[in-house]
């Protein structure tokens, strides 16, 4: 059987756009704005009065004079001290909303780099380069003076101002969770994609470490947790068994900590700040006005189809989103985009899927965690099938990790030169990815009501994806048996890792 692979026959002979994204397939043109979330804001159970909703202030109780007379007199209990206010999540987002077509050319095109609230463009190119190449290289230093200037001039296929389409009366609610070292801005082509196809797209960026960087309103900096170069193994693509042998933040980790200890706690995190997002939404949806939404998005009372949310992601960002939906029941469907499985927990490993889920898988995949991840998977696709939930993954021929993010858009010579991109030509392999999204997402949440039905890859790109191999086997209804996962799979050096999957 022959599967299409986009092989270039050189980078020199590629010649793509630089710096150039796709325009918008969908039927709208799209939106695009930051806007900063915080948990206090929606939080009445501190004590403090709660801003106002819709303008109108809390009514006063009127005062009783005949009870204050003589009060004064009166001994009072010391009241208990009042406690501090609690801190709350606080975070940025990007959303992507669909647009009228009509009309949107007199709007001019957003940023691709976040520069609102104090942070510039500057400082996320920066960012970026340290992430690449580690703060302090000659080759960090040199990137950073290429990105900024290239970067900083970056504009997307989305519209800054312009306002939200009135029709639909409800738009589809997805929360994207980026992957480690990305932020709310370098998944722009997928969201896009799916902006333009009606679905209100908000992208966090999550503030446990795991983003470059994130720069908040207040001017509270959180920078990237950088792994030391001690937990590597020169030359190879997973993690030293027995995770780190020195502190990554003596100021934050006192203590020497493990690879999967840091990453469990970050999941946690940002699993919190995922639904936490999905609260924000609610308040949206239902007219609370505290939460401040820029005026080209008008008045979104009613428009958000809480019924109909999904949560999407890449790498830590998949397993963000599949974490969140197995315990928050607002989700009903999730994509994963190349998911990095390693941070989730035993007991999340050896649970079945609780709504129809899609895996889009690249040629190396979990190339962090590349055997365990691979299990681990397989254990999802059989577990959750026999739990008559949807759950598909497919490879998508000629790709890397990194095709699922913008970069290999934006210069595609460079990233397939440099190994980072597939063989695949990188706006074809997007292309794909977005239609196996939208089609899945589609199929289970769209008015037909598919969410019971199995998924199929739509036959226009069959030629350029290939089926994962125990979910051809389920799908033709073979046996699968596979064995009990355990956290010492990781490296720990105790116990028997999981069993490989195998045909009866």
């Amino acid at each position: 059987e022959q599967t299409c692979v986009f092989v270039p026959r050189s980078v020199d002979s590629l010649h793509m756009p630089f710096l150039t994204f796709p325009e918008p397939p969908g039927p709208y043109a799209v939106g695009q704005c930051d806007c900063f979330f915080k948990e206090t804001w929606l939080d009445d159970s501190e004590g403090v009065e709660p801003e106002p909703v819709g303008g109108q202030p809390s009514p006063v109780p009127e005062k009783d004079e005949e009870a204050a007379e003589g009060a004064d007199d009166v001994q009072k209990e010391p009241s208990a001290p009042k406690p501090a206010p609690r801190e709350g999540k606080k975070m940025v987002v990007r959303i992507f909303y669909p647009v009228q077509k009509e009309g949107s050319d007199k709007y001019r095109q957003a940023k691709w780099l976040p520069d609102k609230y104090g942070a510039s463009s500057g400082s996320y190119a920066d960012a970026y380069a340290k992430f690449m190449w580690k703060p302090g290289t000659i080759q960090s230093w040199i990137g950073s003076l290429a990105f900024i200037p290239l970067m900083g001039n970056v504009s997307t296929k989305t519209l800054e101002g312009a306002p939200v389409t009135p029709t639909p009366e409800k738009l589809r609610p997805l929360i994207y969770s980026h992957g480690l070292g990305g932020n709310r801005s370098c998944y722009s082509a997928v969201c896009v994609n799916l902006a333009s196809h009606g679905y209100f797209v908000i992208a966090p960026e999550h503030t446990d470490g795991s983003a470059n960087i994130s720069i908040l309103p207040d001017q509270t900096v959180h920078p990237h947790t950088y792994v030391p170069p001690k937990a590597h193994i020169p030359g190879r693509a997973h993690r030293i068994p027995g995770g780190f042998t020195s502190s990554l933040n003596p100021q934050r980790e006192p203590k020497p900590i493990t690879q999967y200890q840091l990453r469990r706690k970050q999941l946690e995190h940002r699993v919190s700040e995922v639904r936490f997002v999905a609260d924000c939404l609610e308040h949206i949806n239902s007219g609370d006005e505290r939460i401040p939404l820029p005026e080209e998005l008008g008045v979104m009372k009613g428009r958000v189809d809480m019924d109909k949310l999904s949560a999407v992601g890449h790498s830590f960002g998949a397993s963000t989103s599949i974490t969140a939906c197995k315990h928050d029941e607002r989700f009903k469907a999730c994509v994963a985009h190349d998911a990095w499985l390693f941070p989730m927990s035993g007991e999340m490993m050896n649970s079945t899927l609780r709504v129809p889920t899609l895996f889009l898988t690249a040629d190396t995949f979990d190339m962090l965690w590349p055997e365990e991840g691979r299990k681990v998977l397989d254990r999802f696709v059989v577990r959750t099938h026999e739990e008559q939930v949807d759950v598909s993954v497919i490879g998508i021929n000629g790709t890397k990790h990194q095709n699922y993010s913008d970069f290999p858009i934006l210069a595609p010579d460079l990233m397939v030169g440099m190994g980072v991109a597939g063989s695949a030509d990188p706006m074809k392999a997007m292309e794909t990815i977005t239609r196996c999204d939208t089609s899945f997402l589609e199929h289970k949440l769209g008015d037909a009501g598919g969410a019971s039905g199995i998924w199929r890859v739509p036959e226009d790109i069959e030629e350029f994806v290939k089926p994962h191999e125990v979910d051809a086997w389920w799908r033709s209804r073979s046996q699968i048996r596979v064995g009990e996962f355990t956290n010492e799979t990781r490296g720990d050096g105790k116990g028997k890792k999981m069993l490989n999957p195998v045909t009866s």
